[in-house]
């Protein structure tokens, strides 16, 4: 990346060409709402309410931060959120959760329980992840989530917590006794989680990335993606983000399943079976991103663990009528097939659950 004033020139004019659902779908309401107050424009009330949810979420994370580090012992190394908010234009970053690494997660999940935080959110979904079941405060929207572990595309090894630690430099924050990893590896990570969630689905995952890798010389962002073996993701991630906001040009994923990028739109039914079929050939090595793409076509052609034959046929009956539909309505038209009322699966692939 050139420089962070180039970011965000090419992001407004991104921006400008976006509506309302796209740049929600993008989480990127708050920088929409930014461009358009100063332009003297309105503000859609949905991008003013992120907006608001936004600055709220920027300006209680420090005093949670503040009163976690006195609840407990021992490294706590902050990751993605507002210390990435913190690099964009008046902090117009939303995040709902704060994320802290530590040597010793449990020790500090069970201070923050024995200091009046709640376990929240369904157990299950926690089970070998890798962060704890989430903790809150009564009253207030943030969420603390510990990690065992970096959040890693499932087929690669993530690299040990200790690297991040022994690296790790001051937080942004400023506050006491939390750090933040340093650049070039936070930049790594944030591509790694986005990868994870969904591979190159959200345009602010890739201003995460520009933002962060503006302050890294490239060589050593290079250096640390093949010391940690994710190059592979790391080219296709940093790529994508130099051809939307650093002028350069289209790589192939943003031609075949990130086309949904460049105009910042919701993904459709047809772009979201593209990613499934071929983002294992940017993320693993030939044999076993042919071994993943035979795992994706028969999952692609068996129902989902649980899920009857009828919802399965619903699905296939939308997908193959409205192959260019958004997919949040793919999802709510097949749902609706499938019949009111039932339990009805999520689409897995698309379960976002990292909100940050």
């Amino acid at each position: 990346m050139t420089g962070t004033t180039s970011i965000w020139e090419a992001l407004d004019r991104l921006l400008a060409e976006a509506d309302v659902a796209g740049v929600r779908a993008h989480k990127l309401g708050p920088l929409a709402a930014r461009r358009l107050r100063r332009l003297g424009e309105p503000v859609p009330r949905a991008l003013a309410e992120e907006e608001r949810a936004a600055a709220a979420a920027t300006l209680v994370a420090t005093a949670l931060l503040e009163r976690v580090r006195a609840c407990c012992d021992g490294a706590l190394v902050l990751i993605k959120g507002p210390e990435v908010g913190y690099r964009y234009p008046d902090r117009a970053r939303s995040f709902c959760d704060l994320d802290l690494l530590s040597p010793a997660p449990r020790a500090v999940h069970e201070a923050l329980r024995r200091s009046g935080f709640a376990e929240v959110e369904d157990p299950e979904l926690f089970v070998d992840h890798h962060h704890l079941r989430p903790l809150q405060l009564p009253l207030l929207p943030l969420k603390i989530e510990i990690h065992a572990g970096l959040p890693w595309p499932p087929r690669l090894s993530p690299p040990e917590p200790a690297e991040i630690f022994e690296a790790a430099g001051p937080s942004v924050l400023g506050i006491a006794g939390i750090s933040a990893p340093a650049p070039a590896h936070h930049a790594i990570v944030v591509a790694a989680h986005a990868w994870t969630t969904v591979p190159l689905g959200r345009l602010r995952d890739l201003v995460d990335v520009a933002a962060l890798s503006a302050e890294v010389p490239q060589d050593e962002l290079e250096t640390t993606a093949r010391a940690w073996a994710i190059e592979r993701v790391w080219h296709a991630t940093h790529g994508a983000a130099e051809a939307l906001l650093d002028g350069g040009a289209a790589t192939l994923p943003l031609r075949l399943w990130g086309r949904h990028l460049p105009s910042a739109r919701e993904r459709t039914v047809v772009d979201n079976h593209l990613m499934r079929w071929l983002h294992p050939f940017w993320e693993l090595p030939p044999p076993a991103a042919l071994a993943a793409w035979h795992d994706s076509l028969r999952e692609e052609l068996l129902p989902r663990p649980g899920e009857p034959w009828r919802h399965k046929l619903a699905r296939v009956a939308n997908a193959a009528h409205h192959p260019r539909a958004p997919l949040s309505s793919h999802t709510a038209a097949w749902s609706a097939a499938a019949g009111a009322g039932e339990a009805r699966p999520t689409e897995a692939p698309d379960v976002d659950r990292g909100r940050n």
